[in-house]
């Protein structure tokens, strides 16, 4: 153990001689600011992985999100439907360019939605388009075969951003991405920081700091050691117990935001024992989800009822959630078979002990304390436990091969801000039997006709009823178990100003950032 601590303590510390000069490069008159993360692209190319390039502003869409979560103009400055809600008018923004120059146009905006819509078709593809249409230089039209009201929440995600021309070689491959943004993309070294430098003739809010170096660190305690030493101004998601340690610091600041996104587990429902849905309710029931903010979030979030957060529009907040106890977790267990026969403390059936594992990835730092809670939460009511923390890929991996029993992960809600998008992807059958994050292998006919129905209503007050529905429907059948909504915590030096969390993830907005 001592010899391992000593290489953790060798590797931090190169990590953190090789990070930089901060200070030095703040004392020229250039303004740099370092930021980390644990997130990467997984490919250079925005329309396969467009997130990071989307939060860091390199790379801009049709479509933005506010504060509120709601769908604001962004390169579209506006946009109408048609009365049979199948024709999609966008007006685009005068006078945009690309970083290369190149001004902004519908007819690049076309061709780069048709690219975006194929390389990513794992979400596009959920949007019913016949065609797109150039009436003129700044007039973009979207046909569909049938109302979808979510189109302009699908058009925010930052896989459908406009890129530039020059940004693709003769076989149409993106090698570096131009982008319309307040930040220019200048490189990137996979899985290890990605540099941006301002865009002067940005169309709106230049940036304040000359240049952004986004460092990709997935472990939560050497982003804190970077953020001790000063090597990095903005340490993104720590977990609450390391959080907690500045609020006391004055040089430090704290900032938190609830978020769209829950943790929760996902059965394998196409297996004993949670091919049973009492078995499900019954661990619902056996978590006791106040203890485990209390105690391994440290308060930094709510316990959870259904999918949304109850301050989004979006949420069933009539669900009753399930509450802590463990006699109607026994009693569940009991009635589906599983039962106590030998004595040993652990339920069997058949002569089969309920042995079962756990899986979750160690990126989200809390995820792996949550588990061991539940482990020691389930044992009282006979369930025995095992733990396995994997990276997130293959965390992810193991699931869609279905060899786990129940998985453990924060699930964002509104990377695409409508319910359309995660509930095609997470609880429709044509989501649950494909590989994600979801529901697993779990098909309920109501939900998917609710889920349908819903896409294709105009009227917002009748697709919530829809919703509302649905999510009450998943709560019951209990496919997943939802354990609490996310509060993120950054933790900033004292110097930054304008710096804010977004309630969607959709953006760092870094071009409000300064340093004192």
């Amino acid at each position: 153990m001592k010899r391992k601590e000593g290489i953790l303590f060798i590797l931090l510390a190169l990590v953190v001689l090789g990070a930089g000069c901060t200070d030095k490069e703040q004392k020229g008159d250039n303004q740099t600011l370092f930021v980390s993360g644990q997130w990467s692209p997984t490919s250079i190319d925005p329309h396969i992985s467009g997130t990071v390039p989307q939060r860091l502003g390199y790379v801009e869409t049709l479509v933005g999100v506010d504060y509120e979560g709601k769908i604001i103009p962004n390169l579209a400055k506006s946009w109408e439907v048609s009365s049979d809600g199948k024709k999609w008018t966008f007006k685009l923004r005068e006078g945009v360019l690309f970083h290369d120059g190149t001004p902004f146009t519908a007819e690049i905006m076309k061709k780069s939605l048709e690219r975006s819509f194929i390389q990513s078709a794992s979400t596009f593809g959920k949007i019913p388009v016949t065609s797109i249409e150039v009436p003129d230089n700044l007039t973009l039209v979207i046909n569909l075969n049938s109302t979808f009201p979510a189109l302009p929440a699908y058009l925010s995600k930052g896989e459908s951003a406009a890129l530039a021309p020059g940004s693709y070689d003769a076989s149409g491959n993106v090698t570096k991405p131009i982008g319309t943004g307040p930040f220019i993309f200048e490189s990137w070294k996979p899985d290890e920081e990605i540099v941006l430098v301002k865009n002067p003739n940005y169309w709106g809010h230049v940036a304040s700091v000359d240049k952004v170096v986004y460092r990709v660190i997935p472990e939560v305690l050497t982003r804190k050691m970077l953020l001790d030493s000063k090597d990095i101004q903005i340490a993104m998601i720590l977990s609450p117990d390391v959080a907690d340690k500045y609020t006391e610091k004055a040089d430090y600041t704290v900032l938190e935001e609830p978020i769209a996104r829950v943790r929760m587990i996902t059965f394998n429902t196409e297996k004993e024992p949670f091919k049973d849905k009492k078995v499900r309710q019954a661990v619902n029931y056996a978590i006791d989800r106040e203890a485990i903010v209390n105690s391994v979030l440290y308060g930094y979030g709510t316990t959870a009822s259904g999918l949304f957060p109850p301050q989004f529009y979006w949420a069933n907040k009539d669900i009753a959630p399930y509450t802590y106890d463990v006699e109607k977790a026994k009693t569940l267990l009991d009635e589906a078979g599983w039962t106590d026969s030998d004595g040993d403390g652990i339920r069997d059936k058949n002569g089969k002990p309920m042995k079962i594992t756990l899986v979750t990835y160690s990126e989200r730092a809390e995820l792996p304390s949550i588990a061991e809670v539940i482990q020691q939460q389930l044992k009282k009511v006979g369930i025995e436990t095992e733990l396995k923390v994997l990276n997130t890929d293959a965390a992810n991996t193991q699931r869609n091969k279905g060899d786990f029993d129940i998985y453990l992960v924060g699930r964002g809600l509104f990377f695409v801000p409508d319910p359309d998008e995660i509930m095609m992807t997470d609880y429709h059958s044509s989501g649950t039997s494909i590989d994600g994050w979801g529901a697993y292998r779990w098909h309920n006919d109501t939900v998917d006709q609710l889920i349908e129905q819903a896409r294709t209503t105009s009227d917002e007050a009748a697709r919530k009823k829809l919703y509302d529905e649905v999510q009450a429907i998943v709560v019951e059948e209990a496919p997943v178990a939802y354990l609490n909504y996310y509060v993120n915590i950054d933790v900033t030096t004292s110097n930054i100003k304008g710096y804010r969390l977004h309630p969607t993830e959709y953006s760092f907005d870094l071009q409000n950032v300064s340093i004192s």
